[in-house]
C-alpha cells in the first residue's frame, strides 16, 4: 500500500512538473492585428504559412489556467493540432468543434481521430439543417494571452482561412481584436453549437447578433429563427441603409457568389447609378449568372488571374469619415445566409479599414487586363 502510494505521488509530480516545464513563449502582438496572404508569394502556385504561424504563436503564448475555443469547417493541419494538445498539457484548457459532413470528411479524418483522442473538450458535429449545411466557421477565442508588453485578455481571431494546406495557397484575412462583449457572444454561439450539435438539434438554433462599445458588430449565422428563415440579409440591409451614396465608397472582395444572392449585385448597380463609387474583387470561376448580373457595373469588376484563389470574405464601406471592414467566413451565398453556421463581423476602425483598403488594391493589381 504504502509503495503504491509512493508510486502514484512519483508519477503525479513528474506529470505536475512536466506541465510546469512547457513554459509559455510571449508573442508579440499590437491590437488589433491584421494580417493576409501575399499575393505575390503565391503567385504560380506559392504558398504564404504566415497565417499559421500566428495562429501557433498564439497558442504557445497562452497559459494554464486559460481557454483555448476553436471553431473550424477543415482541419488537416497536425502541427497545428500538437500545439493545441501541448496547450491542453500544460493546463490550458482548449475547446474544438470540427464539422462532419460529406464535404470535409476527407480532409478532417486524421484530424478528428488525433483530436478526438488527445483533447478533452472536442466535438466533431454534423450540421443536418440542410443536406448541404455546414459548420464553416474559422475562428479562435483565447481568454488571455502573454505578450512582450504584457497579458492581453479576450482575443478574438476571425479569419476566412481553414486550417489546411490549400488554405496557405490562397488569399486570405486574419484579424485579431480584443473585445469583452463580442469575445463571450462568439463564446456563447460556440456553445450552442456544441450542446445543439451533440443532440442533434441544431435545426433549433436561434439568430442571434451582438456588439460592443466601440460599435464593432457580430451576426451568427444561419439566419434562422423558429426552425425557418428569418429576416432580410444582412449584407443587403447595409447597401440598402446607405443615405448618401455619392459620399460613399463600396468594395467587394469575395471569390463566392451565387444567383440566390444576386439582389446584392442589383444593390450596388444602384448605388452606382446613384453616384457610389463601386468596386467587385472575385474569381474568373464565379457563377455565371452573378458575372452576368454585375456586367452593369461596367469597367468596376475585377476578376484574378486562374493562378489565383480569392478565400477572402471581406467588404469595405466608406461613408464620409465612417469606415467599416466587414469579414468573416460568410460566402455571398444562400446556403451561407440560411443554412451554414457562420459569422458576420463588422469593425469599425480607420487603421483597420486602410490595411483592408491596401489589401483590396493589391489584389485588384494582380487581376485579369
Amino acid at each position: 500500500m504504502i509503495r503504491t502510494t509512493i508510486v502514484v505521488l512519483f508519477l503525479t509530480l513528474n506529470t505536475f512538473q512536466g506541465i510546469q516545464s512547457q513554459s509559455v513563449q510571449p508573442v508579440v502582438l499590437d491590437l488589433p492585428f491584421v494580417l493576409f496572404t501575399d499575393p505575390q508569394q503565391l503567385d504560380e502556385g506559392g504558398a504564404d504559412r504566415s497565417l499559421l504561424v500566428q495562429i501557433k504563436k498564439l497558442v504557445d503564448a497562452t497559459a494554464a489556467g486559460e481557454e483555448i475555443t476553436v471553431c473550424v469547417f477543415k482541419f488537416e493541419q497536425d502541427e497545428l493540432a500538437h500545439h493545441l494538445i501541448q496547450a491542453q498539457n500544460r493546463g490550458v484548457k482548449v475547446r474544438v468543434i470540427l464539422n462532419k459532413g460529406d464535404t470535409s470528411k476527407d480532409t478532417n479524418k486524421e484530424m478528428k481521430d488525433l483530436l478526438s483522442s488527445q483533447l478533452l473538450d472536442f466535438h466533431y458535429i454534423e450540421n443536418k439543417i440542410s443536406k448541404k449545411g455546414i459548420i464553416h466557421n474559422k475562428f479562435i477565442l483565447f481568454s488571455e494571452v502573454e505578450t512582450q508588453q504584457g497579458p492581453l485578455k479576450h482575443l478574438v481571431l476571425q479569419t476566412s482561412s481553414n486550417f489546411q494546406k490549400k488554405g496557405a495557397k490562397k488569399l486570405q484575412d486574419m484579424l485579431i481584436f480584443s473585445s469583452t462583449e463580442l469575445y463571450y457572444c462568439y463564446l456563447d454561439f460556440w456553445h450552442q453549437i456544441k450542446v445543439l450539435g451533440t443532440t442533434d438539434q441544431l435545426e433549433h438554433y436561434q439568430y442571434f447578433s451582438c456588439s460592443d462599445q466601440k460599435n464593432n458588430q457580430a451576426y451568427y449565422l444561419p439566419k434562422r429563427r423558429e426552425k425557418e428563415s428569418f429576416g432580410k440579409d444582412p449584407v443587403l440591409k447595409v447597401l440598402e441603409d446607405i443615405e448618401q451614396p455619392s459620399q460613399t465608397e463600396i468594395r467587394f472582395a469575395h471569390g463566392k457568389w451565387d444567383e440566390n444572392r444576386e439582389e446584392l449585385a442589383q444593390a450596388l448597380e444602384k448605388l452606382q447609378r446613384q453616384g457610389a463609387l463601386v468596386e467587385v474583387v472575385t474569381n474568373s470561376d464565379v457563377d455565371k449568372d452573378i458575372r452576368k448580373e454585375l456586367k452593369e457595373l461596367d469597367k468596376h469588376v475585377y476578376y484574378l488571374d486562374d493562378d489565383y484563389n480569392m478565400h477572402t470574405k471581406f467588404f469595405l464601406v466608406r461613408q464620409g469619415d465612417r469606415k467599416q471592414v466587414w469579414t468573416g467566413s460568410h460566402n455571398l451565398t444562400n446556403r451561407s445566409l440560411r443554412e451554414n453556421f457562420e459569422v458576420l463581423l463588422k469593425i469599425e476602425d480607420p487603421a483597420i479599414y486602410q490595411r483592408y483598403l491596401d489589401y483590396f488594391n493589391q489584389i485588384k493589381a494582380v487581376t485579369l487586363p
